[in-house]
């Protein structure tokens, strides 16, 4: 194991300035910082965990605990948020933990009991929800936490994106190019990011002198199975929509499938838009035709996220850490005009 000796003999240091080198102390400079760091990496330099907690009273523990699921594509898609967040986690010297209670567990219980069991430093939640009983728990016990998306209803940390663009900017771009018939897919409307996704496709409509039809609005896990039944239901009414929004590529995926097996041509017969999270298994770039639509992936929203969680570790009072990332949107080639009816008005 290479320790503090090795890396002081290897930059004729001494130990005390290593170490302070090392835990980034504004008492050395910032030439020898990275001189220090440099032969630490290349040596193979790892502090030692038990160690740092002794000194620190931390243990460098980042906790995201989650009810378990037995549907093998929601835990695909959970799969990439671990691997994501554990890898910007990791790379600032903390450790990531994925604690998965039963299916249906009480998660507020499992936060309340692994904070006051001592060996966590602070918390990652994902998903919330208005009025999420988490984000309450967490903020009563006073422990540093994250959240990825925001609960409206209450104060807290977050990093997230501009989710009612997120609506409004593909809806628009659809009724732009003549769609009125527009369904979209969105994600369960339990939580507040697929909210504000509907409230922007309904003000899209509204800027055009339009309403929505309630029966091509759907909410559903956001999935490709889910995405797949949908889209079929959708294509089978005698009026079906000349365009979908997909809430993500997953759910995109499905529709494309839906379209091929009911003979429907992308975009010919139907234009798709979907928003682009950068899933690994699910690259917008996959599909054929091009699928356009809103995009933030969820890489960059993992290094804001762990950057900002490890100050708020760090600091004695817990500032208020929110951040809102950037939105892009490309039109693909999934798209395609139409002729429009002035006259016609989509809704009740």
């Amino acid at each position: 194991m290479v320790t503090l000796k090795d890396i002081s003999r290897d930059v004729g240091l001494s130990i005390t300035q290593v170490s302070r080198a090392l835990g980034g102390h504004t008492d050395v400079n910032a030439a020898t910082r990275e001189r220090v760091q440099l032969a630490a990496t290349r040596l193979g330099y790892r502090p030692n965990a038990i160690a740092r907690s002794l000194k620190t009273g931390r243990s460098g523990i980042v906790a995201m605990i989650v009810a378990g699921s037995r549907d093998p594509d929601s835990n695909a898609h959970l799969f990439e948020i671990v691997m994501g967040l554990s890898a910007e986690i990791s790379a600032l010297g903390l450790q990531f933990v994925l604690h998965v209670g039963q299916p249906g567990a009480d998660v507020v219980k499992l936060h309340t009991e692994l904070y006051r069991s001592g060996g966590i430093d602070g918390f990652v939640i994902i998903g919330p929800s208005p009025a999420d009983q988490r984000i309450k728990c967490l903020t009563d016990l006073g422990a540093p936490f994250i959240v990825h998306g925001r609960d409206p209803e209450q104060p807290h940390p977050f990093v997230d994106i501009d989710n009612f663009d997120v609506g409004r900017t593909m809806a628009d771009h659809l009724l732009s190019r003549g769609h009125r018939r527009i369904a979209f897919l969105n994600g369960p409307l339990s939580e507040f990011f697929a909210i504000q996704r509907q409230r922007g496709v309904d003000a899209a409509f509204a800027a055009h002198g339009l309403s929505v039809d309630p029966a091509l609005m759907r909410s559903i896990t956001m999935i490709e199975p889910q995405g797949r039944s949908a889209a079929r239901d959708l294509l089978e009414l005698d009026n079906p929509p000349t365009a979908i929004i997909a809430g993500n590529t997953m759910i995109a995926r499905g529709v494309y499938h839906a379209a091929a097996d009911a003979g429907v041509s992308i975009p010919g017969d139907l234009s798709v838009l979907a928003h682009d999270d950068g899933l690994e298994l699910f690259p917008a770039a996959g599909f054929e035709p091009p699928l356009g639509g809103t995009s933030a992936h969820l890489s960059a929203a993992w290094i804001s996220l762990s950057a900002d969680l490890k100050q708020i570790i760090a600091a004695s009072k817990t500032p208020m850490h929110n951040r809102i990332l950037d939105l892009t949107f490309d039109k693909g080639s999934a798209t395609q005009s139409i002729l429009v009816d002035r006259s016609m008005r989509v809704g009740p």
